[in-house]
């Protein structure tokens, strides 16, 4: 095989170019500290033609930069999914598409439970409650999570992971995704395929794994959650434009649901925010966020890099 030249646009674990650059057959351009132009121009260059690229987010592959990197054989992306990459375009051009979403299924699945529990138990509000000199025991009694009925939608990687881990605690998950049908079963019997007319009628909590695409933006909206009978709260670790932002508050406040744990927002640059639509979310008392972490943990960062490096590696060998 020909030597591989990979263009590296984002910040990764050492450990992918190392593993790579261990075979003989790569060279490696970091550009993960250049910009936008820098790097458009290197992958349009013919001198020295790249073949792969490696990538988070940094920069929106669109058909336009894609056209231009005439040479481009497959592009590796540092995560869950093919965001910020012009798909059809890749697909219609024979250039590979290779992701790592495996790597980082465990960080998500804790993070996920680690809010509903959060949640369930009031810690956030104990905790600042007690900061203001207030303790309350009564008003922070807490829900247990074992014996909930869980509407799980999307069991991909993440999804399945946060099952069991829901599972191995005592709910009963009701699992949805429209493109599977090969569910194994678990020994627990917890973990159920289901409609999601059942996941409407049962459904106390429920959680996203699915990507975002045409049919999944602002799939949660009014419309959605009015469907639910038992709906408690609401947890999105997925993409943050899947859930309508206004529709959540305006059902927050009537009573359709009781809270919502949100690691996504739709924009998540605080300086390109709406403030009128963000100043309810943000000041609102039965919203727990994070800063799109569900996935990010120490462990999971260099996860992801290993099993990117070992995907790249088997794709080169086909």
């Amino acid at each position: 095989m020909n030597i591989q030249r990979v263009m590296i646009l984002d910040e990764v674990h050492p450990c992918l170019p190392n593993i790579l650059l261990e075979t003989g057959l790569f060279e490696i351009l970091d550009y993960a500290k250049a910009g936008p132009e820098e790097i458009i121009q290197r992958l349009a260059s013919t001198e020295n033609p790249v073949h792969g690229l490696v990538v988070r987010s940094k920069l929106k592959l669109d058909a336009q930069i894609l056209k231009s990197a005439k040479t481009l054989q497959w592009i590796a992306r540092a995560g869950s999914g093919q965001d910020g990459i012009d798909v059809e375009f890749a697909q219609h051009h024979n250039i590979t598409l290779i992701h790592a979403s495996e790597g980082n299924r465990l960080a998500v699945a804790e993070h996920v439970t680690a809010m509903i529990l959060a949640w369930l138990n009031r810690l956030v509000s104990g905790h600042q409650q007690i900061h203001e000199g207030i303790w309350d025991r009564e008003g922070n009694r807490g829900v247990q999570l074992a014996g909930t009925t869980v509407g799980l939608i999307g069991y991909g990687h993440n999804g399945s992971q946060t099952a069991r881990i829901l599972a191995a605690l005592g709910c009963k998950v009701l699992i949805y995704d429209k493109y599977r049908s090969d569910y194994i079963p678990d020994d627990s019997g917890l973990i159920l395929e289901s409609t999601m007319d059942q996941i409407y009628q049962e459904a106390q909590i429920l959680t996203l794994h699915i990507p975002l695409a045409e049919d999944t933006r602002n799939l949660v909206d009014w419309d959605f959650l009015a469907r639910f009978r038992r709906l408690r709260l609401l947890v999105n670790a997925a993409r943050g434009p899947i859930v309508s932002l206004p529709d959540l508050v305006l059902a927050l406040d009537r009573n359709l649901l009781e809270g919502a744990c949100l690691d996504t927002l739709p924009i998540e640059d605080p300086q390109a925010w709406d403030r009128e639509t963000m100043s309810g979310i943000l000041a609102h008392p039965r919203l727990l966020l994070s800063p799109h972490v569900a996935g990010w943990t120490v462990e999971s960062y260099r996860g992801i890099s290993e099993v990117l490096a070992q995907k790249i590696l088997a794709h080169l060998e086909e």
